[in-house]
């Protein structure tokens, strides 16, 4: 199974670096829990203040990942004993590899492959030959169920809402590992 991993709100908590650039830019206090979607004009932002806040989110050189993220990376990294795949909906996908290579891997940093550049990822989960994407954002799930591509949707305040029948829900990365790790068990065999 070819399994791909989202950035943004899968592995990297981007959303707490783009809400604290918001918040110091505007007075404001608006947390993750605050959000209703990815889309962040509804709470009254303006356009330049958003792209502000995430090229400044680009431009870290790291940014904390959600807990247990590294640890099952490595674990997938080692029992699949192939390069991770990361599909990214940034429009400049170059700015996420540094940010992965600066978490903090243990013993060794995995091979890693980072493609993306808009939040449609179909094209790059086709030339990637994806079975599996773990994505949060909601804006394609159904596209990508349609294609025949298995997703899990990493539950975060922004999607907890969303109908879309996915494959699988996961609150967090010990769920996602243990999921994951027992679907890939078979094919080593």
């Amino acid at each position: 199974m070819r399994i791909a991993f989202d950035i943004d709100g899968v592995v990297l908590r981007s959303i707490d670096v783009i809400l604290d650039r918001i918040n110091t830019v505007t007075g404001r206090n608006i947390k993750p829990d605050d959000l209703a979607g990815w889309e962040l004009e509804p709470l009254g932002l303006d356009k330049d203040t958003l792209w502000d806040a995430v090229r400044y989110m680009y431009s870290q050189p790291k940014i904390e990942p959600y807990s247990d993220a590294v640890k099952v990376l490595n674990r997938i990294y080692r029992e699949k004993k192939s390069p991770l795949l990361f599909i990214t909906g940034r429009s400049d996908p170059k700015t996420a590899l540094p940010q992965l290579q600066a978490l903090p891997w243990n013993p060794t940093m995995p091979e890693m492959i980072v493609v993306g550049g808009n939040r449609d990822k179909r094209l790059y989960l086709s030339e990637q030959s994806v079975d599996f994407i773990i994505e949060d954002d909601i804006a394609y799930l159904q596209e990508y169920l349609n294609l025949g591509i298995g997703v899990g949707l990493m539950v975060q305040p922004w999607n907890r809402l969303t109908e879309v029948p996915v494959t699988k829900r996961f609150d967090d990365w010990t769920e996602l590992g243990t999921w994951l790790l027992e679907k890939i068990a078979p094919q080593r065999q």
